[in-house]
């Protein structure tokens, strides 16, 4: 009759595209255009994305646009392992070697990077000798990172005697210490 064949097995007699002729050479496309009963179309791990596009098929987490993360494999299959991690570390550059960090030098990375540092409170990343906490000194650096240079309780800082008649002896009962000798006052006692 007419529109009928003699041949059988077509297994979509709606869609011209399906037929035991039809070639299947696209891995992504999960449909069997030959009616063989198979396709090219896999996926191991069930994450939705073909074995052809897929990095990792055995692992469900590592496919094309996953989350980067920090744990060694290619999660978003780019090519690149733990790039752009979602929970990568920020991390500081040292450059004066005191473990504190410059805040204005910061990136992120799972791992740390050499002379890099977690803590970001430096401020001076050239002076060794400042950072929080440091030994307060007479040296015109704010060493101690509270925002005040060359304190009266720096570790050597001077004793001055006041000197209220001006012959250029202080008093040797009162004295202060100070980096720079106050006005009206003198080193000798």
């Amino acid at each position: 009759p007419s529109g009928a064949v003699s041949e059988a097995g077509d297994c979509d007699d709606a869609d011209p595209a399906y037929n035991p002729g039809a070639t299947e050479d696209d891995c992504t496309d999960p449909n069997d255009y030959n009616c063989d009963g198979s396709v090219g179309w896999a996926d191991g791990d069930g994450d939705g994305y073909a074995a052809c596009e897929d990095c990792d098929d055995a692992d469900n987490d590592s496919h094309p646009g996953a989350i980067e993360a920090c744990d060694g494999e290619d999660n978003d299959c780019n090519g690149e392992v733990d790039d752009g991690a979602a929970d990568a570390t920020t991390w500081y550059a040292d450059t004066d070697g005191d473990n504190y960090g410059d805040a204005s030098a910061a990136t992120t990375s799972c791992d740390t990077p050499a002379d890099h540092v977690l803590d970001d409170s430096d401020c001076d990343d050239t002076d060794a000798t400042a950072y929080p906490g440091a030994t307060e000194l007479c040296d015109t650096v704010d060493n101690d990172c509270d925002g005040t240079v060359d304190e009266d309780d720096a570790a050597d800082a001077s004793t001055w005697y006041a000197d209220a008649d001006g012959d250029g002896y202080g008093d040797a009962t009162g004295g202060t210490d100070a980096c720079d000798g106050p006005s009206g006052y003198v080193a000798d006692a």
